[in-house]
């Protein structure tokens, strides 16, 4: 009942706020309240090393369209001695023959730099249109989609798309995609950018300085977005 009520005023709030800024802070809290809590609430377990001190990394980017933000990604890497854990939320607004909004949820853990969980979850317009997870047991990786289950065929993954955005990756030449359950190619070009192409023949170009991902140009059939770090 709290959650319902503190929706139903921020509703109230993003319509009558003049200021852009204000707006994008309360909508990024709105979509934590619905979607975040549960999802980590559910997801989350009591971890064996809970007295270790975790180090916390954050970072952010805006989705750009033709000079306006239509979204956002935020991205919380947390390392506890061996593991690595990466959180993802994102969402972004636009309208491409018709309006769509987007709303994604992905989680990937690492032990001793191997994949050893993921999961993803991705809402189009109020459907769900991807809710998979990806576990690794007794050295191989078991895939959970539609209720169904899977045996991948793949070795041990030590890299995944979501490390694009906190190292740079020199010298690797393949990553893995959970999305869509394959090894893509990470082919350089200039210094400090990289191209990966996806199945779907989307292209995403990442910049890096300092071996920091700082901008991400990414263009699909229908569209074209600049992702910059904020």
């Amino acid at each position: 009942m709290l959650i319902m009520l503190l929706i139903y005023t921020l509703k109230k709030v993003f319509k009558r706020s003049p200021s852009f800024e204000i707006v994008a802070v309360l909508k990024r809290q709105l979509f934590k309240i619905k979607y975040i809590i549960p999802f980590f609430l559910l997801s989350n377990t009591s971890p064996d090393n809970a007295d270790a001190v975790a180090d916390v990394e954050k970072i952010s980017f805006s989705v750009i369209k033709k000079n306006s933000s239509i979204g956002f990604i935020d991205i919380e890497k947390t390392s506890i001695d061996e593991t690595t854990t990466y959180i993802i939320n994102s969402e972004v607004k636009a309208k491409v023959i018709f309006n769509f909004n987007v709303i994604g949820i992905e989680k990937y853990i690492y032990k001793s730099d191997t994949l050893i969980y993921s999961s993803l979850y991705r809402k189009l317009n109020n459907k769900v249109k991807l809710n998979q997870s990806l576990s690794l047991v007794d050295g191989k990786y078991f895939l959970k989609e539609k209720n169904k289950n899977e045996v991948l065929d793949f070795n041990i993954i030590n890299s995944n798309l979501v490390t694009l955005f906190f190292f740079e990756p020199v010298g690797i030449q393949e990553i893995f995609s959970d999305k869509y359950k394959k090894m893509v190619n990470i082919t350089p070009f200039g210094k400090g950018k990289y191209k990966v192409v996806l199945p779907n023949k989307s292209t995403s170009i990442y910049h890096y300085e300092n071996g920091k991902c700082t901008t991400i140009d990414v263009v699909g059939s229908f569209y074209k977005v600049k992702l910059i770090q904020i």
